[in-house]
């Protein structure tokens, strides 16, 4: 897939009419924290609360009247769905979008809401693939690919027009890959405008299929996709956009679902932004790199862009609790005491001198291989960060040896 660059100032040229530029803000606290200058190009900001519309909406745009007489069919799992739904209900066109069964409900009815028809067929993207060509066959309409499409990649990249206006002069682009469309548009735009930024991109580590292919320098399809980023939840690798990819990116990463919850967490606390997996985990990826060679992006110009915060609400106490885990705010300790009167007493008494909070205690006396006159307490502890969970756990072994963190 070729892709000139007349045909993204075109693109560029077209959404500028109807899509506000999003914010490119500067983050005093992580740019404290890292010893660089962090930007946040937020996406987010977007009415639908995603890059999705950039695509979508240049797409639609181009249609010719029977085209939109017909209308347009999709397949998302909430994203591209909205964008889809936006920009049809813009044009006065009829959309109908396929999602997962297991779609957001938020994304579901903000789609609905946008006037689009959903269907809820299948467990993944794919399955509603195969299901949206049987129903081209009933009733034609034109698709419109979540990032396999030459004109979705030429909307998408718009959003590094606005960059290069924004900011003279970047060092390191962050961003993450589903299908790889956003990645593509932007990387093409950034190349051909010849700014010397490297770009970075990664995939959540249960769905890692482009990169994975871009590490071995040829296509690998995995079968499972297991991330809670349900925006990147993409299995099949495009060879069209796995060659753009290939000359546009400067290196591609996995990331953790762990990760990108410390992420999302890191956002809302010092930048009082909400962003989805997605959207969280260009600072997910660009910590841990940072924490492998510092010295490679201190002074330098950051940007880490937020592609989306459509976050499934049923889901955000669960990605909180994780993010707190991961940055060792809150732990799980397990602890075998004998089961006397007062052993639990002297151990929270030790837990309030270390001055933690406890959440929550259990009691498991049917742990396997555990000694009749024994039981495993275990503690959930609110604690100040690593070395204040260390020096509980170390106080603590000294009068229960068998103390550990779970």
């Amino acid at each position: 897939m070729k892709i000139s660059f007349e045909e993204f100032k075109k693109a560029y040229a077209i959404l500028s009419g109807i899509i506000e530029p999003t914010p490119m803000v500067y983050n005093e606290w992580l740019s404290k924290q890292y010893k660089c200058d962090i930007y946040l190009k937020l996406e987010n900001m977007l009415p639908i609360g995603s890059f999705k519309m950039r695509g979508a909406t240049y797409k639609i745009a181009g249609l010719t009247p029977q085209e939109k007489k017909r209308g347009v069919l999709a397949v998302s799992a909430g994203n591209h769905a909205q964008g889809v739904a936006w920009a049809a209900q813009k044009f006065g066109i009829k959309a109908t979008i396929i999602m997962p069964v297991g779609s957001p409900l938020t994304k579901i009815k903000n789609t609905e809401t946008l006037g689009a028809k959903v269907i809820l067929h299948g467990n993944s993207i794919e399955e509603g693939f195969e299901y949206a060509k049987k129903l081209m066959k009933k009733t034609p309409m034109t698709f419109v690919h979540p990032y396999n499409d030459a004109h979705v990649i030429a909307g998408q990249g718009s959003v590094a027009f606005e960059m290069v206006n924004q900011l003279e002069h970047m060092d390191y682009v962050f961003s993450s890959i589903g299908g790889g469309g956003l990645v593509s548009g932007m990387g093409s735009v950034l190349k051909y405008c010849k700014s010397k930024a490297k770009i970075i991109a990664g995939q959540a580590s249960g769905c890692s299929s482009m990169v994975d292919s871009l590490k071995k320098g040829k296509i690998i399809q995995h079968k499972t996709a297991e991330t809670f980023a349900d925006g990147i939840r993409v299995k099949n690798v495009e060879k069209g956009i796995y060659k753009i990819l290939n000359s546009v990116l400067d290196s591609a990463h996995t990331v953790t679902d762990e990760k990108m919850a410390w992420a999302v967490l890191q956002l809302m606390e010092k930048a009082r932004i909400i962003a989805e997996g997605a959207g969280a985990l260009p600072l997910a990826l660009f910590d841990q790199l940072y924490q492998k060679n510092s010295k490679k992006f201190i002074g330098k110009k950051i940007v880490l862009v937020i592609c989306g915060g459509n976050i499934d609400v049923n889901l955000l106490d669960r990605i909180i609790d994780r993010g707190l885990i991961e940055s060792k705010r809150r732990a799980r300790i397990a602890i075998p005491i004998s089961d006397t009167p007062g052993t639990l007493h002297k151990i929270t008494g030790m837990i309030k001198d270390a001055e933690a909070n406890i959440l929550q205690v259990f009691h498991d006396r049917d742990s396997q291989g555990m000694r009749i006159d024994l039981v495993n307490a275990v503690f959930t502890l609110e604690v100040k960060g690593e070395d204040h969970l260390n020096m509980i756990i170390k106080e603590l072994k000294k009068e229960f040896p068998e103390s550990r963190v779970l």
